[in-house]
């Protein structure tokens, strides 16, 4: 038997499997390796004083313990499962647990529970939504108790925790591909599995009472709406549907088919609380373990059980099984499970470090990919978001499953860095969701394109994907999807308050719901957007989603130096930004204020400069895994804070992001049970983890530029799977007294910067760091630091005139009203107009912007070119513009070329003033009407003034004038600046 489990987070990693000698004695005697697989590359184990292979260091059970001991916001709990599946694989054939004290059952594999609720076909690793957490298809429980009248004792369906199974971790055995357990009855069950197929064994004792197989047909994890299952011969089949993750209103059906090698010797089913015996079929309708088949086998029989999954019928189910495992043993399969996880794994290799390091690493690597998953039958069918049965191009396949607001911070990056062909195949896939949903959903499952999280981020996923050289799919149809779902009007998205963040480029505190790390959110989809624009020179695209890239810009005070809750009446300085409260999902408003990955370098400036931001960065990873009640650190284990620590990069001390994520991987992550300290999300805390070890990271989302840190490896090569692309890094001594990068080279030439472009993670290379004991001028010149992408900052950020008519169109007050652009041109505001300001000498020009593009800004800092590269003499300044839910005012600066600046007074009269006009404003344009969401028109009277010239110095030329960081209150329009050069008075406003 497998010595106890040491407690997570000490150094020594325990021995994975539980009674693997014995299992290893045991099958080898049997001689029961495929003949085409060598029982040696099968169950091979390290010499003497030899690393452990990336497979044999894998830990399944990491993950699977919830810590109790933490309250952090979400749980302390990998939800990760110990079964058997496949890279990318359909089936997921794994335990789920119940506990007898308390009857928690959570829907997964938790490890303190005492009892197994059998062994299903699907899990989802790693997702949130507690007690929903979907799948879980198609349950098997061994009973070896009496068949009273040749039936079961009692209906499942009335009281299935009767057959719940007793267990024994020290029974257990799990690797990649492969798992097993000893049952208190005396079974023993083993679980292997192909893409399509699970292959499972079990093994009666001679002295039960019975030898048989429950199949709980509708025993999925969720709501269950209707199930069905057969008998023929020794083939059961039938399928279920059941509710998808989270319980999120879409609902998805499974079929299966599964032959038995061995005979029944009796066999039943039943439906309801009625127990059948000799019945071949059962209908369960919407109840939960409604409906099911037992099978009885000769006593003490070994019986290996072959099923197909399909999501179309159970006609593909049975060709899939017939495909992939029928006809093979199941050391066959489960030999052959270890060659396809040998392969995948081995696109990794890493040299140097402890045998507890190489566990933790080579299992997240594992974890990384079980998500998303291959839909596809054998035959290419599969089911479309539509509902219609769709077949893929042959040589590729689809997949579905996507936790976009988690994966695309690392876990996305990865697929496509090791798995190219595989990125191809995710793009297409995401591309053809969209042609058959017409919309862009962030957490489709399976075929159901649901919602879950903030953000568009399945448009981050496929711009980097992208962006690592997956681009043998439909790009250009990836970008028109974009474009036109994601641009007003705003009727084709899935964004929530997407018609207020299109039209405004923020979302107003006061929609609640995650409303200011939306804003974040968005503006990195759009940046990813940009970047795929850009890939493909469509320039005028990528201008247009780089302005919207910067609207990170419009939720951060200027006051308080942060990013902060904003209400249409200014931001909210009452806001904990401790907490994370109805603005920030699953994040405090300090984790999410270091969330501008596009424009670090903006932010740093935005936030005071280097040394204040050093300082308030070292006070938040002080603390790396605090969580979201009334903290000010970090939250490492939740996907906001994953881009924090590389924010050192752009501060020119790369030392720090080293530190920081050596910390991290040691005191947050562990060997045993508890050894992940979040949900792992579908691979994305896994990938983290990955990166973080590997010293690069591609935070830079929508890019495939990569910052450095100190790997933690002396050696790591990374191997493309399918491609040529080869990636080397060597630091040698870093795994002992040399922690800190001293100097790099990269493909042989020295650089000090402390990141690589695109071409490296494209094409692969060779990065050598020289290691030292302690920190040098490495990454530290100004030079040196990561790219920050600022294009967009000075451009018009509001839509604020809109076609009569036209719905969803634009949005000017945060009400979602707007200008009419007929009214406007009929008072003589037409596109490209010419409006004097009486005979002061300013004339303003009404922008020439078409419907749906940007109007006018609302203030953040922007710079307006006014005078040339000579500039222009002028004696005053003037603005075109009005408040919303003004009066409003700020303070611009006026720029001359001799470097020298003006501070001069913007302010302005709300749109809707009566007559109650302020500053001196001069109404210049006035209509009747305002235009509303819905496509109609009010009777409210609107204008547009002109301010007062504000004197400047007549001696000095005028390069440019930024617009002001904000406003006092109510939210500043801005349509144009002006100069004068006829005498002002110095009262100005």
């Amino acid at each position: 038997m497998r010595t106890p489990r040491t407690p997570a987070r000490e150094p020594a990693p325990p021995t994975r499997r539980r009674g693997a000698g014995l299992l290893l004695a045991a099958v080898t005697s049997l001689g029961l390796i495929a003949a085409s697989v060598p029982a040696a590359e099968a169950h091979a184990r390290p010499a003497p004083g030899r690393a452990a292979s990336a497979y044999d260091s894998v830990d399944p059970f990491i993950g699977t313990k919830l810590d109790t001991t933490q309250n952090k916001g979400n749980s302390a709990y990998g939800n990760t499962w110990p079964g058997a599946a496949l890279p990318f694989g359909m089936v997921q054939s794994s335990p789920t647990t119940y506990r007898t004290s308390d009857g928690d059952q959570k829907g997964g594999y938790e490890y303190t529970a005492d009892k197994l609720r059998g062994f299903g076909m699907t899990r989802l690793s790693g997702t949130g939504c507690e007690g929903r957490f979907s799948a879980f298809d198609f349950p098997v429980l061994p009973y070896t108790g009496a068949l009273p009248d040749s039936g079961l004792p009692r209906s499942p369906a009335a009281d299935i925790t009767s057959y719940y199974l007793d267990y024994d971790h020290a029974a257990e055995d799990a690797a990649p591909g492969y798992y097993r357990t000893g049952l208190g009855d005396g079974v023993t069950a083993e679980l292997t599995a192909t893409t399509r197929s699970a292959v499972s064994r079990y093994a009666f004792p001679r002295d039960g009472d019975s030898a048989t197989l429950l199949l709980d047909v509708a025993g999925s994890n969720n709501k269950v709406y209707d199930s069905h299952v057969s008998v023929s011969g020794r083939t059961v089949s039938g399928w279920v549907e059941a509710a998808s993750v989270c319980e999120g209103g879409g609902h998805y059906r499974a079929y299966f088919s599964t032959t038995f090698d061995k005979p029944f010797t009796a066999h039943g089913t039943w439906q309801g609380d009625s127990v059948t015996p000799g019945a071949d079929s059962a209908d369960g309708g919407d109840r939960k373990h409604g409906a099911g088949a037992w099978l009885t086998f000769a006593r003490g029989a070994k019986v290996t059980s072959h099923t197909g999954l399909s999501y179309v019928d159970v006609d593909g189910a049975a060709a899939n099984v017939r495909a992939e495992s029928a006809g093979r043993s199941f050391d066959a399969v489960r030999a052959l499970a270890r060659r396809a996880w040998d392969r995948n794994l081995g696109t990794v290799q890493v040299q140097g470090g402890t045998a507890a390091e190489r566990t933790k690493f080579y299992t997240a690597l594992y974890h990384a990919q079980l998500h998303p998953n291959v839909t596809d039958d054998v035959s290419g069918r599969y089911p479309g978001y539509d509902g219609k049965v769709r077949t893929v191009a042959r040589g590729h396949h689809v997949y579905t499953t996507y936790s976009g607001w988690d994966t695309y911070r690392g876990q996305a990056q990865l697929l496509a860095l090791l798995f190219p062909k595989v990125g191809d195949d995710v793009n297409q896939s995401l591309v053809d969701m969209v042609e058959q949903t017409g919309t862009w959903p962030n957490w489709p499952h399976l075929n159901q394109a649901q919602q879950k999280m903030t953000g568009d981020s399945l448009q981050a996923v496929l711009s980097a994907i992208d962006a690592f050289g997956s681009t043998h799919y439909d790009r250009e149809g990836a970008l028109r999807s974009m474009v036109q779902t994601q641009s007003l009007p705003a009727t084709n998205t899935r964004r929530t308050a997407a018609l207020q963040y299109f039209g405004t480029g923020f979302v107003e505190n006061a929609k609640g719901d995650s409303a200011t790390s939306k804003t974040l959110e968005y503006a990195i989809d759009d940046f990813a957007i940009a970047q795929l624009a850009g890939r493909l020179g469509e320039k005028d695209t990528e201008s247009r989603f780089m302005a919207r890239a910067q609207n990170w810009r419009n939720v951060f005070d200027p006051v308080t130096q942060e990013i902060r809750p904003r209400s249409r009446n200014g931001f909210d300085r009452a806001f904990d930004l401790g907490q994370r409260g109805n603005q920030f999902d699953q994040a405090t408003g300090y984790q999410y204020g270091w969330m501008v990955p596009q424009n670090i370098g903006g932010l740093i400036a935005a936030r005071g400069g280097e040394a204040k931001v050093s300082a308030e960065l070292d006070e938040h990873l002080s603390q790396l895994d605090a969580g979201v009640y009334g903290t000010k650190g970090a939250y490492l284990s939740n996907q906001p804070s994953f881009s924090a620590p590389y924010v050192y990069n752009w501060l020119r001390q790369p030392a720090k992001t080293g530190e920081t994520l050596r910390r991290a991987t040691s005191e947050l992550y562990g060997t045993g049970p508890d050894g992940l300290p979040g949900n792992d999300d579908l691979g994305a805390l896994s990938a983290w983890y990955v990166w973080a070890n590997l010293g690069l990271s591609p935070t830079i989302y929508g890019t495939a530029n990569l910052v450095l840190s100190a790997p933690l490896f002396d050696q790591v090569t990374i191997r493309s799977q399918d491609s040529a692309r080869t990636l080397r890094l060597n630091a040698r001594g870093t795994t002992g007294d040399r922690p800190y990068v001293r100097s790099l080279k990269v493909n042989g030439r020295t650089s000090t910067a402390s990141w690589v472009g695109e071409d490296f993670a494209r094409r692969g290379g060779t990065l050598d760091f020289t290691m030292a004991a302690k920190p040098g001028d490495w990454g530290t010149r100004a030079g040196d630091v990561p790219p920050s992408y600022d294009a967009g900052s000075d451009a018009r950020n509001d839509v604020g005139t809109t076609a009569d008519g036209a719905k969803s169109a634009g949005s000017l007050d945060l009400s979602d009203n707007s200008l009419s652009r007929e009214r406007l041109s009929a008072a003589g505001a037409a596109p490209g107009a010419k409006i004097p300001l009486g005979d002061t000498g300013v004339t303003f020009t009404w922008p020439r912007t078409a419907p749906g593009e940007p109007d006018n800004w609302i203030p953040h800092g922007q710079r307006i070119a006014l005078g040339g590269r000579t500039g222009t003499a002028a004696t005053g300044i003037s603005f075109l513009g009005l408040a919303t839910n003004g009066p409003a005012q700020g303070t611009a600066r006026v720029e001359y070329t001799d470097g020298t600046t003006q501070d001069v007074t913007v302010a302005l009269t709300d749109w809707t003033p009566g007559t109650d006009y302020r500053f001196g404003n001069v109404p210049l344009v006035e209509t009747t009407g305002r235009n509303r969401a819905d496509g109609t028109a009010d009777t409210t009277r609107t204008v547009v003034f002109g301010t007062a010239p504000e004197a400047l110095d007549p001696a000095k030329r005028v390069k440019s004038v930024v617009l002001p960081q904000s406003s006092d209150k109510g939210v500043l329009h801005l349509f144009d600046a002006a100069l004068t050069t006829k005498p002002v008075s110095t009262g100005g406003n």
